[in-house]
Protein backbone atom coordinates (compact mmCIF):
# COMPACT_ATOMS: atom_id res chain seq x y z
CA UNK A 1 0.00 0.00 0.00
CA UNK A 2 2.78 2.39 0.91
CA UNK A 3 4.52 1.60 -2.37
CA UNK A 4 1.29 2.19 -4.27
CA UNK A 5 0.69 5.50 -2.46
CA UNK A 6 4.26 6.56 -3.11
CA UNK A 7 3.88 5.81 -6.83
CA UNK A 8 0.65 7.79 -7.00
CA UNK A 9 2.25 10.73 -5.18
CA UNK A 10 5.28 10.58 -7.45
CA UNK A 11 3.08 10.52 -10.53
CA UNK A 12 1.07 13.49 -9.24
CA UNK A 13 4.20 15.52 -8.54
CA UNK A 14 5.71 14.74 -11.96
CA UNK A 15 2.44 15.52 -13.71
CA UNK A 16 2.04 18.82 -11.85
CA UNK A 17 5.64 19.86 -12.53
CA UNK A 18 5.36 19.01 -16.23
CA UNK A 19 2.16 21.03 -16.53
CA UNK A 20 3.82 23.99 -14.83
CA UNK A 21 6.82 23.77 -17.12
CA UNK A 22 4.64 23.52 -20.23
CA UNK A 23 2.49 26.38 -18.95
CA UNK A 24 5.51 28.57 -18.32
CA UNK A 25 6.93 27.76 -21.74
CA UNK A 26 3.60 28.58 -23.35
CA UNK A 27 3.42 31.89 -21.51
CA UNK A 28 6.99 32.73 -22.44
CA UNK A 29 6.33 31.76 -26.06
CA UNK A 30 3.18 33.88 -26.14
CA UNK A 31 4.95 36.88 -24.62
CA UNK A 32 7.83 36.48 -27.09
CA UNK A 33 5.42 36.33 -30.04
CA UNK A 34 3.51 39.38 -28.82
CA UNK A 35 6.79 41.24 -28.37
CA UNK A 36 7.79 40.46 -31.96
CA UNK A 37 4.41 41.62 -33.28
CA UNK A 38 4.63 44.82 -31.24
CA UNK A 39 8.14 45.45 -32.53
CA UNK A 40 7.02 44.96 -36.14
CA UNK A 41 4.11 47.36 -35.60
CA UNK A 42 6.41 50.02 -34.12
CA UNK A 43 8.91 49.63 -36.97
CA UNK A 44 6.07 49.70 -39.52
CA UNK A 45 4.80 53.00 -38.11
CA UNK A 46 8.28 54.49 -38.46
CA UNK A 47 8.77 53.23 -42.03
CA UNK A 48 8.02 55.61 -44.91
CA UNK A 49 4.65 55.19 -46.60
CA UNK A 50 5.78 56.52 -49.97
CA UNK A 51 8.28 55.26 -52.52
CA UNK A 52 10.10 56.57 -55.58
CA UNK A 53 11.76 54.47 -58.26
CA UNK A 54 13.83 56.02 -61.04
CA UNK A 55 15.99 54.63 -63.83
CA UNK A 56 17.54 56.25 -66.93
CA UNK A 57 19.30 55.30 -70.13
CA UNK A 58 20.84 57.14 -73.08
CA UNK A 59 19.63 56.19 -76.56
CA UNK A 60 21.27 57.17 -79.82
CA UNK A 61 18.07 58.36 -81.40
CA UNK A 62 16.06 61.57 -81.39
CA UNK A 63 13.11 62.11 -79.07
CA UNK A 64 10.89 62.05 -82.14
CA UNK A 65 11.98 58.48 -82.88
CA UNK A 66 11.47 57.33 -79.28
CA UNK A 67 8.15 58.94 -78.41
CA UNK A 68 5.83 56.66 -80.44
CA UNK A 69 7.03 53.62 -78.47
CA UNK A 70 6.03 55.31 -75.22
CA UNK A 71 2.74 56.87 -76.30
CA UNK A 72 1.19 53.68 -77.70
CA UNK A 73 0.44 51.00 -75.08
CA UNK A 74 0.23 48.35 -77.77
CA UNK A 75 3.91 49.01 -78.46
CA UNK A 76 4.85 48.53 -74.82
CA UNK A 77 5.05 44.79 -75.36
CA UNK A 78 8.03 45.34 -77.67
CA UNK A 79 10.16 46.89 -74.93
CA UNK A 80 8.61 46.49 -71.45
CA UNK A 81 8.24 43.34 -69.37
CA UNK A 82 4.59 43.12 -70.48
CA UNK A 83 5.19 40.38 -73.04
CA UNK A 84 4.75 36.62 -73.29
CA UNK A 85 8.50 36.04 -73.17
CA UNK A 86 8.47 37.40 -69.61
CA UNK A 87 5.25 35.62 -68.63
CA UNK A 88 3.80 32.92 -70.91
CA UNK A 89 0.44 33.14 -69.14
CA UNK A 90 0.14 36.88 -69.81
CA UNK A 91 -3.24 38.13 -71.01
CA UNK A 92 -3.77 41.73 -72.14
CA UNK A 93 -6.80 43.82 -72.98
CA UNK A 94 -6.65 47.26 -74.59
CA UNK A 95 -9.38 49.85 -74.28
CA UNK A 96 -10.01 53.56 -74.70
CA UNK A 97 -8.03 55.51 -77.27
CA UNK A 98 -5.69 53.73 -79.66
CA UNK A 99 -2.82 55.76 -78.24
CA UNK A 100 -2.15 58.80 -76.12
CA UNK A 101 -4.30 60.17 -73.32
CA UNK A 102 -7.16 57.86 -72.39
CA UNK A 103 -5.66 54.64 -73.71
CA UNK A 104 -5.73 51.77 -71.22
CA UNK A 105 -4.15 48.37 -70.81
CA UNK A 106 -5.31 45.69 -68.37
CA UNK A 107 -3.04 42.68 -67.88
CA UNK A 108 -2.94 39.47 -65.88
CA UNK A 109 -0.25 36.83 -65.57
CA UNK A 110 1.06 34.22 -63.16
CA UNK A 111 4.44 35.96 -62.83
CA UNK A 112 3.56 39.59 -63.52
CA UNK A 113 0.37 39.56 -61.47
CA UNK A 114 -2.59 41.78 -62.22
CA UNK A 115 -2.53 45.42 -63.20
CA UNK A 116 -3.98 48.30 -65.15
CA UNK A 117 -2.13 51.06 -66.97
CA UNK A 118 -3.68 54.27 -68.27
CA UNK A 119 -1.99 57.16 -70.06
CA UNK A 120 -3.14 60.31 -68.28
CA UNK A 121 -0.93 62.99 -69.84
CA UNK A 122 1.63 63.47 -72.60
CA UNK A 123 3.50 66.02 -74.62
CA UNK A 124 4.74 65.35 -78.12
CA UNK A 125 8.33 64.05 -78.12
CA UNK A 126 8.73 65.08 -74.46
CA UNK A 127 7.00 62.79 -71.95
CA UNK A 128 4.22 60.30 -71.25
CA UNK A 129 2.57 60.18 -67.81
CA UNK A 130 0.57 57.15 -66.72
CA UNK A 131 -1.25 55.66 -63.76
CA UNK A 132 -0.51 52.08 -62.73
CA UNK A 133 -2.63 49.90 -60.45
CA UNK A 134 -0.68 46.85 -59.25
CA UNK A 135 -2.58 43.79 -57.99
CA UNK A 136 -5.51 45.99 -56.97
CA UNK A 137 -3.38 47.27 -54.08
CA UNK A 138 -0.82 49.83 -55.18
CA UNK A 139 -1.96 52.99 -56.94
CA UNK A 140 1.11 54.52 -58.49
CA UNK A 141 1.98 57.43 -60.78
CA UNK A 142 4.50 56.93 -63.52
CA UNK A 143 6.26 59.18 -65.96
CA UNK A 144 8.56 58.56 -68.91
CA UNK A 145 10.60 61.62 -69.78
CA UNK A 146 12.65 62.13 -72.94
CA UNK A 147 15.48 64.63 -72.70
CA UNK A 148 17.14 65.58 -75.98
CA UNK A 149 20.91 65.66 -75.72
CA UNK A 150 21.41 66.40 -79.40
CA UNK A 151 19.64 65.80 -82.69
CA UNK A 152 20.53 62.12 -82.50
CA UNK A 153 20.97 61.44 -78.78
CA UNK A 154 18.36 61.35 -76.01
CA UNK A 155 18.08 60.42 -72.36
CA UNK A 156 14.99 58.47 -71.30
CA UNK A 157 14.02 58.42 -67.62
CA UNK A 158 11.25 56.33 -66.07
CA UNK A 159 9.92 57.24 -62.62
CA UNK A 160 7.30 55.59 -60.45
CA UNK A 161 5.83 57.12 -57.30
CA UNK A 162 3.26 55.80 -54.84
CA UNK A 163 1.98 56.01 -51.28
CA UNK A 164 0.46 53.12 -49.30
CA UNK A 165 -0.74 55.29 -46.43
CA UNK A 166 -1.01 53.66 -43.00
CA UNK A 167 -1.20 50.07 -44.30
CA UNK A 168 1.71 48.61 -42.31
CA UNK A 169 2.20 45.32 -44.27
CA UNK A 170 2.45 47.33 -47.50
CA UNK A 171 5.08 49.58 -45.91
CA UNK A 172 7.29 46.51 -45.57
CA UNK A 173 6.55 45.45 -49.15
CA UNK A 174 7.54 48.80 -50.66
CA UNK A 175 10.98 48.46 -49.08
CA UNK A 176 11.67 46.09 -51.98
CA UNK A 177 9.99 48.28 -54.60
CA UNK A 178 13.17 50.02 -55.71
CA UNK A 179 14.91 46.71 -56.37
CA UNK A 180 11.92 44.94 -57.94
CA UNK A 181 10.56 47.78 -60.08
CA UNK A 182 14.05 49.15 -60.67
CA UNK A 183 15.29 45.91 -62.21
CA UNK A 184 12.23 45.78 -64.47
CA UNK A 185 12.82 49.39 -65.52
CA UNK A 186 16.47 48.70 -66.33
CA UNK A 187 15.54 45.65 -68.37
CA UNK A 188 12.81 47.57 -70.20
CA UNK A 189 15.02 50.57 -70.95
CA UNK A 190 17.77 48.35 -72.33
CA UNK A 191 15.23 46.65 -74.58
CA UNK A 192 13.82 50.04 -75.65
CA UNK A 193 17.33 51.14 -76.58
CA UNK A 194 17.83 48.00 -78.67
CA UNK A 195 14.45 48.28 -80.40
CA UNK A 196 14.68 51.99 -81.19
CA UNK A 197 18.30 52.01 -82.29
CA UNK A 198 17.67 49.05 -84.61
CA UNK A 199 14.94 50.97 -86.45
CA UNK A 200 16.08 53.07 -89.38
CA UNK A 201 12.77 54.81 -90.00
CA UNK A 202 10.37 56.58 -87.67
CA UNK A 203 6.95 55.02 -87.07
CA UNK A 204 4.37 57.40 -88.51
CA UNK A 205 2.40 58.11 -85.35
CA UNK A 206 1.59 61.24 -83.42
CA UNK A 207 -0.42 62.02 -80.31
Amino acid sequence: MRLHAYMELSFFINYTMSRLIIGNRFKKGTLFLLSIILLLVVIGVLLPSSFHVERSIEIKRSSKAIFPYLNNLQKWGSWTSLNVNKDYSLEQQFSGSNQGIGSELSYHGDKLGKGKIKIVDNELDDHVAFSLLINNRFNTDGNIKIESKSETDSKVTITLDGDVGFHLPDRYIILMMNNIAGSLFEESLNRLKTVVESKKSLPAEGL
